[in-house]
C-alpha cells in the first residue's frame, strides 16, 4: 500500500510540473503584439477609462488612448485594483503581510501541548480524489497570483488556493511536506519583499518603487515590480497558512482504527 501510494505521489509531481511548465511556456511567448494566451482584453476591463489617467506624461492625459500592446503607462498594470494595492499603496499591503506573518508566529508559539485524540483513517474515496483537487488547487492558484495585474486575483487569494491543497493533503494523510520547509520559505518570501522595496528606494529614492520597465500594457510579463510582488506574497501566504493548518493538523497523534 505505502509503495502504491508513493507512486502517486511521484505521477502527480510529474503532472504538476508539466502543466506549471506549460504555463511558463505560453506567458513567455508573445505574439507580434506582445500579447499571449492569457493576455488580457483591456477594452473588457473597467480599467480601460481609468488607463487614460496612468501614462506617463501628464500632459498627453487629456488626448491619450488607451492602446492595448501599447507602453508608457505608469505601472503597466491593466488591473487598477493591483495598481493600488501593490504599488500606490504598497506600504499598506506590506502591513498586511506583516499582520499574518505575527498571526503565524503567535500560532506557532502558542501551541506548545500536543493533544491526544483518537482518530480514524480517510477513506479510500478521500485519499484518492484529495491528490486530484490538490492539482487543480495548485494550478489554479498558480495562475491567480501570476495575472494578478491582468485580471481580479492576485497573491493573497492565489497564495489561499495554494495552501488549501496542502490543508487537504494534511486531513486526508496526516502527513505532507514538513511544517518546519514552510516556514523557512514564508521566511525568505518575506526577506524578499522586504529587499524589493529596498531596491526600489536605492534606485528610485522610493520604498517600493516600481523600478522595473512596465513592458507591454496588457502582456503576461508586465507592470515592473508588481508582478514580482504578487508571486512573492503568494508564496508567502501559500506557506504561512499551510504552516498554521500543519501546526493544528500536525499536532495530533494518529491512532489507526
Amino acid at each position: 500500500m505505502r509503495r502504491n501510494n508513493r507512486l502517486i505521489v511521484n505521477l502527480f509531481g510529474v503532472v504538476v510540473v508539466l502543466l506549471l511548465a506549460a504555463i511558463a511556456v505560453l506567458a513567455v511567448t508573445d505574439s507580434h503584439k506582445g500579447l499571449t494566451l492569457f493576455s488580457a482584453n483591456l477594452q473588457h476591463r473597467v480599467s480601460y477609462a481609468y488607463l487614460l489617467k496612468s501614462v506617463t506624461d501628464p500632459a498627453k492625459a487629456s488626448s491619450a488612448t488607451v492602446e492595448p500592446g501599447g507602453r508608457g503607462y505608469e505601472d503597466g498594470a491593466a488591473n487598477v485594483v493591483t495598481s493600488i494595492v501593490v504599488d500606490y499603496r504598497m506600504l499598506d499591503t506590506f502591513g498586511e503581510v506583516l499582520v499574518l506573518f505575527a498571526a503565524a508566529a503567535g500560532v506557532g508559539l502558542l501551541i506548545t501541548e500536543r493533544k491526544r485524540v483518537v482518530e480514524r483513517d480517510a477513506s479510500v474515496v478521500v485519499k484518492t480524489a484529495v491528490p486530484i483537487v490538490m492539482l487543480f488547487a495548485i494550478i489554479v492558484g498558480a495562475y491567480i497570483v501570476l495575472h494578478g495585474h491582468l485580471t481580479p486575483g492576485g497573491g493573497f487569494p492565489g497564495g489561499a488556493i495554494i495552501a488549501s491543497g496542502f490543508i487537504l493533503q494534511f486531513l486526508a494523510f496526516r502527513e505532507g511536506p514538513g511544517r518546519t520547509m514552510f516556514k523557512v520559505i514564508e521566511s525568505l518570501a518575506g526577506l524578499a519583499i522586504l529587499a524589493v522595496g529596498l531596491i526600489g528606494l536605492f534606485v528610485d529614492g522610493s520604498f517600493f518603487a516600481n523600478f522595473l520597465p512596465t513592458g507591454t500594457l496588457g502582456a503576461t510579463i508586465s507592470a515592473g515590480t508588481v508582478i514580482i510582488i504578487y508571486l512573492l506574497i503568494g508564496i508567502k501566504v501559500a506557506a504561512e497558512l499551510a504552516a498554521i493548518s500543519g501546526d493544528f493538523i500536525g499536532g495530533e497523534r494518529r491512532i489507526g482504527g
